[in-house]
C-alpha cells in the first residue's frame, strides 16, 4: 500500500491527474478507488471524434518502482494493436523496459490518449503508431495449445515443392500440459522415396503417437482457407484435392507454411513455430568431434551426464558398457528421469544422447565389467573398447579400472576417469595419455600418494551398487556430480581434439565442492603433478635365448 506509507507521492499523483481533467477537455474522470487487492486504481474516459474508450489507471503494489497500467474499463474489444489481446493493458511509451519512478501516472493516461487519438483520427482514416514492443517467439505461443514446428531442413523440403504437389507425411505428437507439438520427421514421395528429417531423432517415434500428414504447395494468388467455419474449410480445402478423412493439412503458400487439424466436426489453425535461424553454437574445432569414437563404462550418475555433455558437444560415435537397471532412488541424481525407470542404464542414456543429438552413432553392451560374464562377451567389449579412440572410466571400481587401464596402455589409448568423493566435498578428474603422461596405474598411484601426503583422503563409496551389498550410498546430491561431470566432459574434448597447447597444464585436478579431506573450501582446486611418462624399457634376448624361447612356444602345438 504505497500510497499510504507514501503520502506526498499520492497527492503528487492525484494533483497531477485532477489537473489534467481540468485542462484536456478528452478525459473525463470518474473517480478513485481501491480494488480488491488493494491496489489503487484511478477510472476515466478517453474521448476520441465521437468515441468513448473506458479505462482504468491501475497502479501497481511496487509503485512508483514499478509503471502502472492502462486497461480497458469493462470492454473486452481491442482497442489497439499495441494492446495485449482483447480487454488487455494498452503498450504505451512508458513501460517496464523503460520506466523511471520520476514518471508520474498523468503521463500514461496522455500516452493512451495519443495512442487512441492517431489509430482513430477525425478523417477515418486510422495511421500506424510505430512500436518498441517486440514480441517474442514464447510470448506469440502462450495461448496456442497445437504447434506446428517447422525445422531448417523441413523448410528447405517444402520450399522445393512445385504448386499442386500433393505428398502424405507422417508426424511424431508430443503431449505436453500445455500444448501438443506436431514435428513431420518423415515424407513420402512415392511408395519407395521418402524423405526423412535429419533433425528429428529417428527414435523419438517409439516415445510418441503418430499422425498423418497431408502436404500441398497451393498457387501464391489462392486464399488461405479460414479455420472460422467448418463446412466452409472443407468446402475450402476439398477444391485443393483433399478427402474428407484428411485430419492433418499443410497448406504451403509461398514461403508461408498453414497446418490445420481437423477433430471431429471442427478445425483448428494449428501454430507455426518458425525454422530457427542457423547460428553457430560451437568452434569449427567441435567439428572433428562427429567421427571420435568415446567408450564410457559405467552410465550411473557421472556416466551419464558426462556422455550427455559429450553428445551436445559433437561427439559423433559412443560405446556405452554396463548393466545396472535404473530404480526410482538413482533419479536423486541420474541424468535420466522416470521414464526411464526400470530400463537398463545404458540403453536409456543411448535413447538420451539420440534425443540430444540425432546424428550420433551409439553402441550398448549390457556388461558387467570385472563381474561374472561369459569369458567371450567379456573378451568382445575389452576389443571394441581397444578401438575407441578413448576410453573412460565412470564406475569408481577399482577393478574396472584395472581392467581398462591395461585395455588402455595395451591399445595405446588415452584414458580419462573422474570420481565424486563422499559428502559432497569435490572430486578428481584425471588422464592419461600414452606417451605424455604415466600409465594410468602410475598415475593412480601418484594420485593416492599425494593424498597421503596431506593425510586426509577423501571418503570414496563403499557400496556395490550393482550387486546391493553393504555399505552406505554415497552422499552427494545432482549439483556435486554435475560439477565433476562437467570439467571431466572439457578435459575429454581438450583429449580428443588433441589441442596443443592443451586448455589443461596438469592432468589430473582434485575439485574442491565444499571444506572436508584436502579442501578448505568451495571451488578449491589442486593440479597433481604426475609426472612425465617413463620411457618404456623393452627386455632384449640374445639370439640363442630367442631360438629357446621360440622352439618352447612351438612344443606347445605339438601333440601331447
Amino acid at each position: 500500500m504505497w500510497y499510504v506509507t507514501n503520502l506526498a507521492r499520492f497527492k503528487s499523483e492525484r494533483e497531477a491527474l485532477d489537473g489534467l481533467a481540468a485542462e484536456a477537455d478528452w478525459l473525463r474522470p470518474i473517480g478513485w478507488r481501491v480494488d480488491q487487492s488493494m491496489r489503487l486504481v484511478f477510472d476515466a474516459d478517453i474521448c476520441v471524434g465521437e468515441r468513448e474508450f473506458p479505462i482504468s489507471l491501475q497502479y501497481p503494489a511496487h509503485f512508483p518502482h514499478t509503471p502502472p497500467s492502462v486497461l480497458p474499463r469493462g470492454d473486452e474489444t481491442r482497442w489497439s494493436v499495441h494492446q495485449f489481446g482483447p480487454g488487455g493493458e494498452l503498450c504505451l511509451e512508458y513501460r517496464p523496459d523503460n520506466w523511471t519512478s520520476d514518471i508520474m501516472g498523468v503521463q500514461l493516461v496522455e500516452s493512451a490518449h495519443r495512442l487512441l487519438a492517431t489509430e482513430n483520427p477525425a478523417s477515418g482514416i486510422p495511421q500506424a503508431v510505430a512500436s518498441a514492443h517486440r514480441v517474442s517467439l514464447g510470448q506469440s505461443l502462450r495461448a496456442r495449445y497445437l504447434r506446428f514446428v517447422v525445422t531448417r531442413e523441413l523448410n528447405g523440403f517444402l520450399a522445393g515443392l512445385t504448386v499442386g504437389t500433393k505428398l502424405t507425411g507422417h508426424a511424431v505428437m508430443l503431449f505436453r500440459p500445455e500444448a501438443i507439438i506436431y514435428v513431420v520427421d518423415k515424407i513420402s514421395r512415392s511408395e519407395t522415396d521418402v524423405w526423412t528429417n535429419e533433425a528429428v531423432p529417428a527414435s523419438l517415434s517409439t516415445e510418441t503417437y503418430e499422425r498423418q500428414v497431408s502436404i500441398l504447395r497451393i498457387p501464391n494468388d489462392a486464399p488461405v482457407p479460414s479455420a472460422a467455419n467448418f463446412e466452409e474449410f472443407r468446402i475450402a480445402v476439398s477444391e485443393f484435392g483433399f478427402s474428407d478423412d484428411e485430419t492433418f493439412l499443410v497448406l504451403v503458400r509461398d514461403e508461408q507454411i498453414h497446418p490445420f487439424a481437423v477433430f471431429k466436426d471442427s478445425v483448428y489453425a494449428v501454430a507455426t513455430v518458425p525454422p530457427q535461424v542457423e547460428a553457430k553454437r560451437l568452434d569449427d574445432g567441435h567439428q572433428h568431434l562427429q567421427s571420435k569414437l568415446v567408450g564410457v563404462v559405467g552410465c550411473g550418475s557421472l556416466g551419464s551426464k558426462f556422455a550427455t555433455m559429450l553428445a551436445r558437444s559433437g561427439v559423433g560415435r559412443f560405446y556405452l558398457v554396463d548393466d545396472d537397471v535404473l530404480l526410482p532412488d538413482n533419479l536423486v541424481r541420474h541424468d535420466l528421469d522416470w521414464r526411464d525407470v526400470g530400463t537398463h542404464k545404458v540403453n536409456a542414456v543411448a535413447q538420451r544422447l539420440r534425443h540430444v543429438n540425432p546424428a550420433v552413432d551409439v553402441t550398448v553392451r549390457r556388461t558387467r565389467m570385472a563381474g561374472q560374464e561369459a569369458s567371450e562377451d567379456a573378451e568382445s567389449v575389452l576389443s571394441k573398447l581397444a578401438t575407441c579412440d578413448l576410453i573412460v572410466d565412470a564406475t569408481a571400481n577399482s577393478n574396472v579400472f584395472n581392467l581398462l587401464s591395461a585395455i588402455a596402455e595395451t591399445a595405446q589409448k588415452p584414458m580419462l576417469w573422474a570420481e565424486v568423493f563422499a559428502g559432497g566435498v569435490g572430486g578428481l578428474i584425471v588422464r592419461s595419455r600414452p606417451n605424455v603422461e604415466p600409465s594410468p596405474q602410475l598415475a593412480r598411484r601418484a594420485i593416492e600418494n599425494w593424498f597421503g601426503e596431506r593425510i586426509d583422503s577423501p571418503v570414496r563409496a563403499a557400496r556395490d551398487y550393482a550387486t546391493g551389498g553393504e555399505g552406505a550410498p554415497l552422499i552427494a546430491d545432482d549439483a556435486d556430480v554435475a560439477a565433476i561431470a562437467a570439467p571431466a566432459a572439457r578435459l575429454a574434448i581438450d583429449t580428443l581434439l588433441a589441442r596443443e597447447p592443451s586448455y589443461f597444464t596438469h592432468s589430473a585436478y582434485a575439485i574442491g565442492l565444499g571444506a572436508g579431506s584436502v579442501f578448505s573450501q568451495a571451488f578449491e582446486t589442486f593440479p597433481i603433478g604426475l609426472g612425465v611418462a617413463p620411457v618404456a624399457q623393452k627386455q632384449t634376448l640374445t639370439t640363442e635365448e630367442a631360438g629357446a624361447e621360440l622352439t618352447a612356444i612351438v612344443k606347445l602345438f605339438q601333440p601331447q
